[in-house]
């Protein structure tokens, strides 16, 4: 039992003796570490966010075939580079070739129909215009002729009836010309939209480029059998590389500060050392949610230069310039400590032992140093890292600060 009590007394001044040791050992004061001095240089407030690189609408062309048949010949494979224009695919022609020789027929035979009246309607109408002439002059003279009792009543009546009757072919050729023609040039017309219909369906069999890019996928092959019906069939997928954009995720709570126009900064970590730049050019009302969150897009239009060495779907790690100001009076970030909720650096005096607090006015925080608005000059030093004193019942002893 004796030993048990001694054992516990000799424990209690060990502890004892421990604490003032501490005690006599702690600093009395701050401990200031490390230090800088007040000065001017430029500020750049800066958001930083996440992206992805996508193609630009438009950039990114899905080619299909509007006919039905099998496909003769692919011309193409993934990762072939296509210039505008250039022929994909061929695509079975056979059936559409024989209504064209139809259509051809057809159309020389309207052209052929509309050529025999154009020639004949007019010598029939010249050949009838002169035999109502003729008509006309034996009623004019058989009318003189009958007032000084030269001929009779039947002889002008008869010169009538001839007259009467010429005139109506005349008018009734002319009216067929007219008729006729319409409709022969409307056989024609129509036979032609015919001609051109199948010419365009014949078309459809010869799959062109859209655009200059590289064939990113594709769906058919020669031999195989494509139907189309309400859905066109897509057989190869071409994207233009150089046509590239940013989209930027930025949080709601963030958004409220971007603005169009602002320069932007962005990496990949393909190229870790390499810093690409663009600037913001539209910022899109629809909301995009991830994990719960609500983010809004921001677009960059990537520099033909710059998308040469991108791809689409990498990740980008970027930092919007909110705001920048040149020469200004600053101070690096760990030097600004938020004190009982005011902002208060430590300056440290040549002829004092203990830094001296601060209230200050902060302006804009960059990623390296703040803006001092006021509470101290340049030239000033500032604690920018130190060791606390030591708090009442030994809490805090050693702490260093930042």
């Amino acid at each position: 039992m004796k030993k048990w009590i001694v054992g516990i007394v000799a424990l209690s001044l060990v502890a004892a003796a421990l604490v003032g040791y501490r005690r006599w050992r702690a600093p009395s004061g701050i401990q200031v570490l490390e230090t800088a001095v007040v000065e001017k240089a430029s500020i750049r407030e800066v958001l930083v966010a996440t992206g992805m690189i996508k193609s630009q609408v438009g950039a990114l062309i899905k080619v299909g075939s509007r006919a039905t048949g099998t496909i003769e010949e692919m011309r193409v494979r993934v990762g072939d580079s296509v210039k505008k224009g250039d022929l994909i695919a061929r695509i079975d022609d056979r059936e559409i070739q024989k209504a064209l020789a139809i259509d051809r027929a057809a159309v020389e035979a309207a052209r052929n129909t509309l050529k025999e009246v154009e020639s004949s309607y007019p010598q029939r109408i010249r050949e009838a215009e002169a035999r109502f002439r003729l008509a006309d002059i034996n009623l004019q003279r058989e009318k003189a002729l009958i007032e000084q009792d030269y001929t009779t009543r039947d002889a002008v009546d008869r010169a009538q009836s001839e007259w009467d009757a010429a005139q109506a072919v005349l008018r009734r050729l002319r009216q067929e010309w007219e008729t006729q023609r319409a409709v022969a040039a409307a056989k024609l017309q129509e036979a032609e939209a015919k001609l051109k219909q199948d010419e365009i369906r014949l078309s459809y069999t010869r799959i062109h480029a859209p655009i200059d890019g590289i064939v990113t996928e594709v769906a058919g092959q020669q031999g195989e059998t494509i139907v189309t019906g309400l859905q066109t069939a897509n057989l190869v997928v071409i994207m233009d590389p150089l046509r590239l954009e940013m989209q930027i995720y930025v949080d709601e709570t963030d958004i409220g500060r971007v603005r169009r126009g602002q320069a932007v900064e962005y990496s990949v970590d393909t190229y870790p050392d390499r810093v690409f730049s663009g600037s913001i050019g539209d910022i899109y009302h629809q909301p995009v949610i991830r994990d719960n969150i609500v983010y809004y897009l921001a677009i960059v239009k990537i520099s033909p230069q710059d998308a040469a060495v991108l791809r689409p779907e990498m990740t980008t790690y970027c930092r919007i310039v909110l705001t920048e100001k040149a020469d200004v009076v600053s101070v690096p970030n760990s030097a600004v400590k938020f004190e009982a909720g005011k902002q208060v650096v430590y300056v440290v005096a040549e002829r004092e032992k203990t830094p001296k607090k601060v209230t200050v006015t902060v302006g804009i925080r960059g990623e390296n140093r703040t803006e001092i608005l006021s509470g101290v000059s340049e030239g000033q030093v500032v604690a920018t890292k130190m060791v606390m004193p030591q708090g009442p019942g030994g809490s805090g002893a050693g702490q260093a600060r930042h």
